[in-house]
């Protein structure tokens, strides 16, 4: 009895791995990976989740999942998909992992704009291929082999569903046969299929989590059918990315994600970019703000012809803006209408740019406001940006191009009804939209140490040229339940600490850190504010 209770969780762990993908399409051909995502001791990560609930109501995910079932006698209201999530979670699953040790799964698109995948998992002791097994004898069926000598293939599912096949090497899954032909022939190699970018990021023999990789000219290059996805690619290519190298790692009670990424030499001005001043961010108070992002601006000329160069190719891309005249001469032609040179009163002077939303505190998960602040050298050139620049083009929001004394708050006009306001303080011009965006930016600039700046410091072994904070609970993300500001999921996390970006260029690379930290706090919190039953007696 105890040996069929221990391998229950460990066929939902297998279960919830296939549910990445249930349906499989007919290929041409096999599609190069553009991205390979590798588990690397996820057991140690499986263990990671369950330090989470440490000093907490429940001592792991399915133990909390348990309680609140009885609690509310719901069995179904958080669906299938999170029960079966939290079920892997639990001490006796979290060894049950090691079976996917070095697993990969590979994605690419095919010119239709449609997902290609495979996914391998090499070190099988046999639990993965018994649920293969199962899949086939309960709603799935044999498909004709594959290689030679011949490797049996199983469907796990109705005609058009995911394909199985097991070698000696372990057992792979596809979204079509000649995916899970590239997959079976991948699987002795154990590595990045084909030129990929393991170099860019050296993992520690003791770390745990998983590696992404992602090679863009292996998109294909044409997507028109999908608009929104195709400039995407296009913004990744005109840049000159070439490889990206991604860890993701729960490290104590903080989720990091590393990256490196590298470029070829199309625009070797964009990899000059200096150091940004952490004080960028005061401007935006931790408070009340739902997301703040600063960026430092390359001082040559050589960086300005390269930023407007990527920001064209990507900007008449599609075909029905190709004879569009490039993006710099259409700003420069507003600009000079309102007798502003661009060239001259703003590129040159700008030291880099910050730009913040602020949540509405009597709605919660809607934007109230936001500022755009432009960095300069000291107040001389501030002064210049905002009235060489700035209140000239007032009238495009149905101002007027009025002159205030220094620091005054001048309006500009409106935009989607709400007020437009600039003034320059110190080196910085601060644009505000929004009932009391301004007047919310300087007072923050008062108190740093209770501004965005505070969550950036701490961490300068590397210098930071870009940089975000997000309060993920405040910010109105897609997040099932936190569409409802009164559930105990968005409670949480507008107490949880923000999701910090910090990134830069380094030996001709970029690198960029994502970390959300306190987690243990936060699940504690949640744990708290929702239903939870005491275990029933035995």
């Amino acid at each position: 009895m105890r040996r069929k209770e221990r391998r229950r969780p460990r066929h939902v762990a297998i279960l919830t791995l296939l549910a990445l993908a249930t349906s499989a399409r007919a290929g041409d051909a096999e599609i190069e990976p553009a991205v390979v995502v590798r588990a690397i001791r996820p057991d140690r990560q499986a263990e990671a989740v369950l330090g989470l609930f440490e000093g907490s109501r429940a001592a792991h995910p399915a133990a909390a999942m348990a309680a609140w079932r009885r609690a509310t006698g719901d069995a179904n209201a958080l669906g299938k998909p999170i029960q079966a999530v939290a079920a892997i979670f639990n001490p006796e699953m979290a060894a049950e992992w090691r079976a996917f040790r070095d697993a990969e799964l590979a994605l690419g698109l095919d010119p239709a704009g449609g997902v290609r995948w495979s996914a391998t998992v090499p070190h099988d002791g046999g639990e993965v291929a018994a649920v293969v097994t199962s899949l086939r004898l309960s709603g799935g069926g044999d498909e004709p082999p594959l290689g030679e000598p011949p490797l049996a293939v199983a469907r796990l599912g109705p005609p058009g569903a995911t394909l199985a096949a097991e070698s000696p090497h372990g057992t792979a899954f596809a979204s079509d046969r000649d995916e899970l032909a590239a997959a079976l022939a991948r699987l002795p190699k154990s590595r990045f299929p084909g030129d990929g970018p393991l170099e860019l990021l050296p993992i520690a023999p003791e770390e745990s989590g998983f590696r992404i990789d992602f090679l863009p000219g292996r998109l294909p290059a044409d997507l028109g059918e999908i608009p929104g996805r195709e400039r995407l690619i296009r913004a990744a290519k005109a840049t000159g990315l070439e490889a990206v190298a991604g860890f993701l790692s729960l490290r104590d009670d903080h989720l990091d994600l590393d990256l490196a990424s590298r470029f070829d030499a199309s625009n070797p001005a964009l990899l000059e970019t200096p150091p940004l001043d952490p004080s960028w961010l005061s401007w935006m108070p931790a408070g009340s703000t739902q997301a703040a992002f600063a960026l430092a601006m390359g001082r040559s000329p050589a960086y300005r012809d390269s930023l407007f160069d990527v920001a064209d190719r990507i900007d008449r891309g599609e075909p029905d803006r190709a004879q569009l005249q490039p993006l710099r001469v259409r700003l420069n032609l507003l600009a000079t209408v309102r007798r502003v040179r661009l060239e001259v009163d703003l590129w040159p002077l700008l030291r880099g740019v910050s730009l913040a939303t602020f949540a509405d505190a009597e709605s919660p998960g809607t934007t109230a406001g936001a500022i755009l602040a432009l960095h300069s050298d000291g107040p001389e050139e501030a002064a210049r940006i905002l009235k060489r620049v700035v209140l000239p083009l007032a009238p495009l929001l149905g101002g007027a191009p009025a002159q205030g004394p220094d620091e005054a708050v001048v309006p500009l006009g409106r935009a989607s009804g709400r007020p437009v306001e600039a003034t320059a303080r110190g080196a910085t011009v601060l644009i505000g939209w929004g009932v009391g965006a301004v007047a919310t930016a300087v007072r923050s600039a008062e108190a740093p140490e209770r501004s965005a700046a505070a969550w950036i410091g701490g961490m300068q072994e590397r210098p930071v040229g870009r940089a975000g904070v997000i309060w993920p609970g405040r910010a109105g993300l897609p997040i099932p339940g936190v569409d409802d500001p009164t559930s105990a999921l968005a409670t949480t996390l507008a107490e949880a600490a923000p999701i910090v970006w910090r990134g830069g260029w380094e030996g001709g690379r970029a690198w960029d850190l994502i970390r959300w930290g306190d987690l243990r706090r936060s699940v504690a919190r949640f744990l708290e504010r929702v239903p939870q039953a005491p275990p029933e007696a035995p």
